[in-house]
């Protein structure tokens, strides 16, 4: 089941670039059905699975139609959205997974299981059948974009940049590690805090309540924090929320209490904050900009890949040979470490024109 579930973050790692490509040659209403289509064919094809193969195949297919998606949202809020709209915008497009898995969790095994006679493949295709909902309600709305957009379907050509050149950009290369160290903290706590929590005395249940429950500051924070990200005080709330990341992890060490409880609740707000702002560097930024936000996009999330598959390696390696508390130590530093780092990105940015 490990490699089932870890099977679209491989495929996702080797899809990014060519999804970024793919976004720039056919434009964004045709790359985004695309992306949902391979979504729904995913889900369909684990509802047909026979065994461990099947299952990992159908699984992968995500991981093609997924960067399509993360790459072509951020994409779609620099070519429709001012810069004055950017950051809700931003902070939409990252709750809305969180809504979509709390809405999951919440229906999977409480309603829909047993609507079904506990036959999991019928709600596999129902989650399947509301993703291709959204992909008919995504090609309506594209059909009739905002009026400035003087070219709905394809991204802007001037000033587009080749993936070399953008390595070239400083903001670039600066949000990539910080990327990179992002997902590597972000998915270590996703797959392993239920398991941190029962080291440090909790039940199975306990756990996993307090493991969803940090998806709800997540939400709010998210849909408030980046709208409040304007470019004066962007770095500062930047670097603000990589030191309360830290922070909201660090009472862990000391083990399960009221401050851990308040830690890890601050972690979760903050968690869903620093990826659309760090996304609002690129798109701000006179050397990206709108023409070049599917690229950029791709090297960021191909980046990230690389901290979200090694985070929950080590942080595993870690906890075998001297238990938790070294790997939330680890996972501390790095939030500090990126905290240091964004507090030059200031003096990287070219801002764009508004």
């Amino acid at each position: 089941m490990g490699t089932v579930l870890g099977a679209w973050q491989f495929v996702y790692l080797g899809a990014a670039i060519p999804a970024g490509k793919f976004l720039d040659r056919v434009g964004l209403r045709v790359g985004l059905t695309v992306g949902i289509a391979l979504i729904v064919a995913s889900g369909v094809l684990r509802a047909g699975a026979t065994g461990w193969l099947s299952l990992v195949a159908a699984v992968g297919v995500f991981g093609l139609g997924g960067p399509l998606v993360s790459i072509g949202a951020p994409t779609l809020v620099s070519q429709w959205f001012g810069a004055s709209e950017r950051g809700t915008a931003t902070g939409l497009v990252v709750s809305g997974p969180v809504v979509g898995s709390m809405i999951t969790l919440l229906t999977a095994n409480s309603l829909l299981m047993p609507a079904f006679g506990e036959h999991w493949r019928w709600v596999v295709l129902t989650f399947s059948g509301l993703a291709a909902l959204t992909g008919v309600a995504w090609w309506l709305v594209s059909a009739r974009p905002p009026v400035e957009v003087a070219d709905p379907w394809q991204r802007p050509r001037t000033g587009q940049v080749s993936y070399r050149q953008l390595m070239q950009v400083p903001v670039v290369r600066l949000i990539l590690v910080l990327a990179i160290l992002t997902f590597f903290v972000n998915h270590s706590v996703a797959n392993w805090l239920p398991e941190i929590l029962r080291d440090h005395g909790l039940s199975p249940a306990g756990a996993g309540f307090w493991a969803a429950i940090i998806s709800v500051p997540g939400l709010v924070a998210a849909l408030v924090l980046p709208r409040l990200s304007t470019v004066t005080v962007r770095r500062t709330l930047l670097v603000g929320c990589y030191v309360l990341l830290g922070l909201g992890l660090a009472p862990l060490v000391l083990g399960w209490g009221p401050l851990a409880a308040v830690g890890i609740l601050v972690f979760g707000a903050m968690r869903s904050t620093v990826l659309p702002v760090a996304m609002l560097f690129l798109m701000d930024d006179r050397r990206v900009g709108s023409a070049n936000m599917a690229a950029a996009g791709a090297l960021y999330f191909t980046a990230g890949e690389i901290g979200g598959v090694s985070g929950p390696v080590i942080v595993g390696i870690l906890a075998d040979h001297g238990g938790f508390d070294p790997a939330v130590a680890l996972l501390v530093a790095v939030s500090l470490i990126m905290a240091t780092l964004a507090w030059s990105l200031r003096a990287s940015v070219d801002p764009a024109p508004t």
